[in-house]
């Protein structure tokens, strides 16, 4: 199946050359609209394909849910661990995938069903990425954990009382929502960098934090806007998310593409090549 005339072709490549030097200095807008606009009219003419392919994912997740804690089961706590990157892991690269397909869609490649599966090309990478965001996410929690620990707060808490359960549930959602939410918005692009680009998960980090630092309050409001477009999603017993999802996936990919277009210089090499020389911003 080949794309559908409608969808703009870039003349540049979506490899930055630079790590976006030139919007790290000058500043960039997020514009919501237009990323919009343009989400829809990528998913547009592959929308059965996009929707099916979710529908995938989710059956592939709650599969994964179910087996990989049996199988690493026997490794008591550090199994429920293990099974949570290796999920999460696995259903990263289902994701990924979205972005491979995004790609031939923008370009006016072909593109068939199969190619969305093209980020288990990358797993390793996005294994490493995913390790890290674990790390990065429940420290805090670990933090607090050791904590109370050292304070004996443990001890002297009733957990199984009703309002002290409560109080931490909400305290437990801040410490995972907030930390949870600030580095999904400064790594959204190590997905992209990994599969488009062929990055390696370090070099994708790091372009994806620098960027993401030119204008972190406009990225957040993105990452927010469309966190609240799939929980709209969900309220339709989940049903609306078969289209919010590839429709956001399309939106991170077309925000990424916009971003390359403003800073120019973009090239189809696609690999690591960045030295001390060609990152001059690297203190950043």
């Amino acid at each position: 199946m080949e794309n559908e005339n409608n969808i703009p072709q870039t003349s540049i490549g979506l490899t930055p050359t630079d790590e976006f030097a030139n919007l790290r200095q000058e500043g960039y807008s997020v514009e919501f609209g237009n990323t919009l606009n343009g989400a829809w009219d990528l998913i547009k003419p592959c929308l059965a394909q996009l929707i099916s392919y979710t529908l995938f994912c989710f059956f592939a997740d709650l599969t994964l849910s179910f087996i990989i804690p049996q199988i690493v089961s026997f490794l008591g706590d550090l199994g429920y661990l293990v099974g949570t990157i290796v999920n999460l892991t696995l259903v990263s690269a289902l994701l990924a995938g979205f972005y491979s397909f995004f790609e031939k869609v923008y370009k006016k490649d072909k593109f068939d069903f199969h190619n969305l599966f093209d980020g288990f090309q990358h797993i390793g990478q996005l294994a490493l990425h995913q390790i890290l965001v674990v790390i990065m996410v429940i420290l805090p929690f670990l933090s607090l954990f050791f904590l109370a620990q050292e304070f004996g707060i443990n001890q002297t808490v009733d957990i199984f009382d009703i309002e002290t359960y409560e109080k931490f549930t909400i305290l437990f959602y801040v410490i995972f929502t907030i930390p949870s939410l600030l580095v999904f918005t400064l790594y959204i692009f190590v997905p992209i960098l990994i599969v488009v680009t062929r990055m390696n998960f370090w070099s994708a980090m790091e372009v994806s934090r620098k960027l993401v630092l030119g204008n972190f309050i406009g990225v957040f409001g993105f990452v927010i806007g469309f966190t609240l477009i799939n929980i709209v999603g969900l309220l339709f017993l989940g049903i609306g998310t078969l289209f919010t999802i590839p429709f956001t996936f399309a939106a991170t990919f077309v925000l990424y593409t916009k971003l390359i277009e403003k800073n120019g210089g973009g090239t189809d090499f696609g690999g690591d090549f960045y030295s001390d020389e060609n990152a001059p911003l690297d203190a950043f």
